[in-house]
């Protein structure tokens, strides 16, 4: 069976305050940073995110990049799939106002 997006979503979205860490600790240093950074990996038949890697990234900051890699290798999905499911995910960032 392939994965649930919605399941993919609020698993994703219930750890958005993690991957927003990462963006708010380069902010305070530049307050103008926004942009997108696209995150491709694999949800392998243990649950687990494995080959996490930055596809897209127009923040021009490694920093949230990579802190953002380490932070979605620890997942682990409540649910596993029959085969590795390659997936990507979009993270936008912008200032709040």
């Amino acid at each position: 069976k392939d994965v649930d997006r919605e399941a993919l979503a609020r698993y994703v979205r219930s750890r958005k305050s993690a991957i927003q860490g990462c963006y708010e600790k380069e902010l305070k240093r530049n307050p103008s940073l926004k942009g997108k950074v696209v995150v491709r990996f694999s949800i392998s038949t243990q649950g687990r995110a494995t080959e996490v890697e930055i596809e897209e990234n127009t923040l021009g900051n490694d920093a949230v990049a990579s802190c953002i890699r380490s932070v979605i290798r620890t997942w682990i999905f409540p649910f596993k799939p029959d085969s590795e499911v390659p997936v990507a995910y979009p993270f936008v960032f912008s200032p709040a106002s």
